[in-house]
């Protein structure tokens, strides 16, 4: 009972079915329509439709979308391959997130989930109705399809997500029970539930191989099926006229354009001109100088768009990421140094129009981020591995370099000197240089030419500094190689974990991640105490619990300067036509497409 205690999940938050429960199926187990994180499910088991959508909405019509790049499989269980745009959603989950929570999943082809009081199994019932499109039901025998297949063969984050997951049993039809070798974590609970469903009797013919990137349509189970496409031109999804889920509470004004088609561009600047043609009707259009100049009447003839900024609470920055694997980064007082270059006021008032926000955190935008001082449960918790932590961190919060926007960053010039003295370097005929004369130098990887504009002003700093920062832009593959190869001093990356953050913590900033081919552990940071904040706001007991240890390990990595913080956004930038329509109240955890509609 203790351990359960401990894990937390007396008080996780499933609300019970009154007039509609399922019969349990073990004795002092409880059976219920949802399940949260947080304590407290917002929708009952009575409710009709999220409250973010329009249940009314007219269905028909056509959504138009635009996209860069190109795509050469609909399998997104394939371990290689570029997914269609729209193609992760053909098949329906066990359940399903709503999207005003910080994180919650009420029932899709599960009706009912159960669990006992240890919660060391749980049961999804599944609805009588769901099916494939086909028509063909879908069962507890596809449910351990699905689980086994993608945990034997699947990419490599199944088998870590579900390794203490040590027996999947279909007790019939309709019912399917999962047994964990531990108590788990609430997250894993809540990921498991979100497993999309697979059809056994499709992919186990010899024609079909679930883990082959091919441009055949799979059978699925979702409101969309494909309808035609061009390889690398464009795709079209059909809504399912017969669609066994459409009149659920969790799907009440949701998926009501009958067509919904993706048109591919070779890059951004000919997708924006199409748009402005007509050839498609919405982006969601981050660039500073299109937001500010591209949509303005004297640009755009005889057309009318509408620009809306959608606010919402995703989380997450962009920032320049140092290869700590890197000798030249093996210092902080280096690492900082260098962040002082860092003039983003300058940079967002002269070349992204004032659009973007500083970020001040690995979670901005969110009550994840430690923006105060610590507090005395944080220090407590910190204090047993002090010698390996920064002292600033136990006194004052991280924030980020500070300047005037006017491009005069003498002040932060001089203290970036001092730093690199103070760690051994000296300064030599305008060239930063170690004990043996060598200069410190380092390459920026790009692969998206727009990043040059603001590169090059950060360089260019530097390079006053006495720091030689060149910047290579290469194409794709070979950037994808070279990145999961380790193969760079510094690069750019955008971390955007979950509203709930769980095990990908751990593929950001765990010292395993960053000892693994293709690990998503960029910076290669390595820290016994951050791993064990990690493993601790895995296994978080309630929201409070999870800020405490999120906290921790934005001061970590922070104050370790293993990252430069760039910039967030906490809105969706929308543009699109008049004729799309979307409800009044907008889902803060999605972007809500699924709830727009076309008015006729």
């Amino acid at each position: 009972m203790a351990d359960f205690l401990r894990k937390g999940f007396v008080l996780i938050a499933l609300t019970l079915w009154l007039n509609t429960q399922a019969s349990p199926i073990e004795k002092h187990s409880t059976t219920a329509h949802g399940l949260s994180f947080h304590n407290t499910l917002k929708y009952s088991n009575h409710f009709t439709h999220f409250s973010y959508v329009t249940p009314n909405a007219p269905k028909g019509g056509i959504l138009r979308k635009g996209v860069t790049g190109t795509f050469d499989t609909f399998n997104t269980f394939a371990p290689k391959g570029i997914w269609a745009d729209g193609s992760y959603f053909l098949y329906d989950s066990l359940m399903v997130k709503s999207g005003d929570e910080p994180y919650s999943v009420y029932g899709l082809i599960a009706e009912h989930i159960e669990y006992p009081n240890d919660f060391r199994w749980v049961i999804y019932h599944l609805n009588p109705d769901a099916r494939f499109h086909d028509g063909t039901p879908i069962t507890a025998s596809d449910v351990v399809f699905t689980f086994e297949s993608l945990k034997k063969r699947g990419p490599p984050h199944y088998k870590h997500l579900y390794g203490i997951i040590n027996k999947v049993e279909a007790i019939n039809a309709k019912t399917v029970r999962f047994s964990f070798s531990e108590s788990p974590a609430k997250s894993l609970v809540l990921r498991l539930s979100q497993l999309r469903i697979l059809p056994a009797h499709y992919w186990q013919k010899e024609e079909n191989d679930l883990f082959k990137a091919t441009m055949k349509p799979p059978l699925a189970s979702g409101p969309y099926k494909v309808k035609d496409f061009s390889p690398g031109h464009y795709v079209a999804y059909e809504r399912v006229k017969d669609y066994w889920a459409a009149d659920l509470p969790i799907n009440k004004g949701r998926h009501n354009f009958d067509i919904i088609r993706t048109d591919y561009y070779r890059d951004d600047g000919i997708a924006l001109e199409a748009f402005k043609k007509g050839e498609f009707d919405l982006r969601i259009d981050a660039n500073p100088r299109n937001w500010s100049q591209a949509y303005k009447r004297n640009n755009v003839k005889h057309t009318t768009f509408i620009q809306e900024k959608i606010f919402n609470k995703s989380l997450g920055m962009r920032a320049f990421v140092f290869n700590l694997r890197r000798p030249v980064f093996a210092q902080r007082d280096v690492r900082k140094a260098i962040s002082m270059a860092l003039d983003f006021n300058w940079m967002n008032q002269h070349l992204f129009f004032g659009m973007y926000y500083q970020a001040y955190s690995l979670f901005s935008n969110s009550d994840l981020a430690a923006t105060e001082q610590p507090s005395s449960k944080e220090k407590a918790l910190l204090t047993p591995w002090k010698s390996e932590l920064p002292p600033e961190l136990f006194d004052i919060p991280w924030t980020p370099v500070e300047t005037d926007g006017t491009g005069n960053w003498r002040k932060n010039k001089t203290l970036a000197l001092q730093l690199l003295k103070a760690a051994g370097w000296s300064y030599k005929n305008k060239k930063v240089l170690d004990k043996d004369n060598k200069p410190l130098k380092f390459e920026i990887l790009l692969t998206d030419p727009d990043y040059e504009r603001f590169v090059i002003p950060f360089a260019r700093n530097l390079r006053e500094l006495g720091i030689s920062a060149t910047i290579n832009t290469v194409d794709t593959s070979q950037y994808i190689n070279r990145v999961r190869k380790f193969d760079f001093d510094m690069l750019i990356h955008g971390f955007y974990p979950s509203v709930t953050p769980g095990t990908e913590l751990k593929n950001f900033w765990s010292s395993t991640s960053a000892d693994s081919e293709a690990g998503q552990n960029l910076s290669g940071i390595k820290l016994d105490v951050l791993d064990n904040m990690i493993d601790k706001a895995i296994n978080a007991e309630s929201r409070e619990e999870l800020m405490l240890y999120t906290r921790a390990i934005d001061r970590i990595v922070l104050w370790h300067y293993a990252v430069i913080p760039q910039w967030y956004l906490p809105y969706w930038p929308m543009v699109y036509r008049p004729g799309l329509k979307h409800p009044d109240v907008a889902p803060p955890y999605e972007n809500g497409l699924s709830t727009w509609w076309r008015e006729f």
